[in-house]
């Protein structure tokens, strides 16, 4: 923004000189008027040059800045995706592990059930061989 405020600046100073130092000049009116509109087509080809430059240098960058932003989306889509399936795959894995590990403590309170009853079984028969 700043270059084109800068560009349009120096256009107009430009013009502004070449008009000054004209009208300053000692020249007749028929010479003056000649080198008025020379000067003036000379300042148009430059701003038309300049214009196309700006034109091509901005279709450069929207290409450039497409091209990124095609870039960008493309990895940020594959990122989403890798993360996706490592969150699946994490979900899958804690399921499983989940599972395994429920079936460990129930395996384990069937053994404690177990034991308990032995134990109550045994205290029993001392129990009853005490009272009798």
């Amino acid at each position: 923004m700043a270059k084109k405020g800068f560009m349009y600046g120096a256009i107009a100073g430009g013009v502004v000189g070449s008009v000054a130092a004209l009208l300053l000049a000692p020249k007749s009116g028929r010479e003056l008027r000649r080198d008025i509109a020379d000067k003036t087509q000379t300042v148009s080809e430059h701003t038309a040059r300049i214009a196309g430059q700006v034109g091509d240098k901005t279709v450069q960058m929207a290409k450039q800045v497409g091209s990124t932003a095609s870039t960008a989306a493309v990895k940020v889509k594959d990122t989403a995706a890798s993360v996706v399936d490592n969150v699946r795959g994490w979900r899958a894995d804690t399921k499983e592990t989940l599972e395994e590990t429920g079936e460990q403590v129930k395996d384990a309170v069937e053994d404690v059930k177990d034991k308990g009853q032995e134990l109550i079984a045994e205290h029993r028969e001392e129990l009853h061989t005490v009272n009798n």
